[in-house]
């Protein structure tokens, strides 16, 4: 916990590291929210793991911060509640279904994935206590992510340039 020890400034770093990982996991959260609700029958049901596979993701971070950092953020729930109260006040459904709407969203949620991948590769590399094992779950769940909304911004960039064609109801 925060002021049992001094911190050497390259764990400061690390802290700071982790912790906009951590605070940019939040935001894909409510971002991952707001496509599964928005485009549930678009995305054919696709997205629909999608936010409690961030939440669990987002708790693997936060242990892993508390655990090597020696620090504790126990305002994660609060900030995520607050963020989702937010999400939910400018949720605006039409606004939603527009085609380049939805592609710019699933742009940014690609953008976020790889970032968290990259993440969890840097964090493979320094050992901190988690196992073998543990990364080739949270890899192999990126991965997974990273290929779904992949395929989804695929299609959405064809419906969004070219509506005729990939068409599909709404």
């Amino acid at each position: 916990m925060i002021g049992y020890r001094s911190r050497t400034s390259e764990e400061h770093a690390a802290t700071v590291y982790l912790v906009v990982h951590l605070c940019g996991a939040m935001l894909g959260l409510q971002l991952a929210r707001s496509l599964a609700d928005s485009n549930g029958s678009w995305a054919e049901g696709r997205l629909d793991s999608l936010p409690s596979e961030l939440e669990y993701e987002i708790g693997e971070l936060l242990h892993l911060i508390e655990d090597t950092q020696e620090i504790s953020l126990p305002r994660y729930p609060q900030f995520d509640a607050g963020l989702n109260r937010l999400r939910k006040l400018v949720h605006i459904e039409a606004l939603w279904q527009r085609r380049l709407v939805r592609l710019a969203a699933l742009e940014v949620m690609r953008t976020a994935l790889c970032g968290k991948s990259a993440m969890w590769e840097v964090l493979r590399d320094i050992p901190a206590g988690e196992t073998a094992e543990q990364h080739r779950e949270l890899n192999a769940l990126v991965s997974k992510q990273i290929e779904t909304v992949t395929v989804l911004h695929h299609r959405a960039a064809a419906e969004a340039f070219n509506p005729t064609e990939g068409r599909t109801q709404h």
